[in-house]
């Protein structure tokens, strides 16, 4: 009995699977790092004991064996912009898809905060050279990124939320945002729109460029002039888009129609809206992007591009798996297209005043 709550007190170790299973603690050791030297009956018996006692490998004594770390590092950027109402709500879901992607591995998330671009390439150089993690995912994407630059011609181990616009291979998982700001600004075309805003990231984000492409592309297919001055490009805050709907509106020939980049923003440009005495989908049509299921809840609902951003972060987690195994980056790069949701017509652009 004395052995018995001895046992329970003290944390199980490879010599206490060799008590227990009469391997050699060599044996042990190669068996726990599922080494082919080791015949896969001895490695199902060690394993079974390992799994009875709560035997959980040592991360130092790994790493030392290894040369891993077994982190995965996060960059999670922290906006610099006062009072950013939606900061951080979306990351939480992709950590959360990350998270569930890396369980039952060996490997922990490491998250760490960067404030902007340079900021994640020195981050990414100090966990490369400090040897911090064995992989980087990090989001937030350039025209043409330093970080995946610096990343790529290291070759070490990284996954891209997004796609930079120079044709270099490398892991990455993104939504098809060229497309999706084509498809909204067709649907609002159709619908008899002429003057319709984009409400958009900032230059020099690529999706914020792929945006633009694709609204463009949908006006140029339709033989039609791009509003260009309707093209509104900022922090994504909910202020932003109150202040861009209510800037817009007091132009000469104001916009009968709204795509927003995101939930936030989107919500401001409701809120706009009110203040005005306007309602979507009574006075002026309003399609937006969704990740996180929030526009169901606007008053009133409004149509939406839905793609749940805990996808994303799981497809993350298992691509930079697959990549710190040595997985060619070349096979694990995914583009989503969000699914549309319709909740409005968008037809206000054809009825009469």
């Amino acid at each position: 009995m004395a052995e018995t709550e001895s046992a329970r007190r003290t944390p199980p170790t490879i010599k206490t699977l060799a008590d227990l299973t009469g391997y050699s603690i060599a044996t042990i050791s190669k068996a726990l790092r599922d080494s082919p030297v080791v015949a896969q009956a001895t490695k199902d018996a060690i394993f079974k004991a390992a799994q009875e006692v709560g035997y959980q490998a040592n991360a130092r004594g790994m790493a030392l064996r290894t040369g891993k770390t077994y982190q995965a590092a996060v960059l999670m950027p922290v906006t610099a912009v006062r009072d950013y109402e939606w900061d951080g709500v979306e990351y939480t879901q992709i950590l959360s898809g990350i998270s569930q992607a890396l369980e039952g591995s060996d490997y922990r998330i490491s998250v760490h905060v960067i404030r902007d671009t340079q900021d994640g390439c020195d981050m990414a150089r100090r966990i490369m050279d400090q040897g911090l993690a064995d992989g980087i995912i990090f989001s937030g994407i350039l025209a043409d990124d330093p970080r995946i630059d610096l990343l790529v011609e290291s070759g070490f181990p990284f996954v891209s939320l997004g796609r930079c616009r120079k044709p270099l291979t490398y892991a990455h998982v993104d939504i098809d945002n060229e497309w999706a700001a084509f498809a909204a600004t067709e649907r609002l075309i159709a619908g008899g729109h002429r003057r319709i805003a984009l409400i958009n990231p900032q230059r020099p984000l690529s999706y914020a460029m792929d945006r633009i492409d694709g609204f463009s592309r949908a006006f140029a297919q339709a033989r039609l002039q791009t509003p260009a001055d309707l093209i509104a490009e900022g922090d994504l805050s909910t202020r932003f888009g109150r202040e861009s709907a209510l800037d817009l509106l007091q132009q000469p020939e104001p916009p009968t129609a709204f795509i927003c980049i995101n939930e936030s923003t989107t919500l401001g440009v409701l809120s706009g809206l009110g203040s005005l005495g306007l309602q979507a989908g009574t006075h002026i049509d309003v399609i937006a992007y969704d990740d996180i299921n929030v526009s169901a809840y606007f008053t009133p609902p409004i149509t939406t591009f839905y793609q749940p951003i805990e996808v994303l972060g799981r497809t993350l987690g298992e691509f930079l798996l697959q990549r710190m195994a040595g997985g060619d980056p070349q096979t694990l790069r995914q583009v989503f297209r969000p699914t549309l949701i319709e909740r409005q017509p968008d037809n206000l652009g054809a009825r009469p005043a």
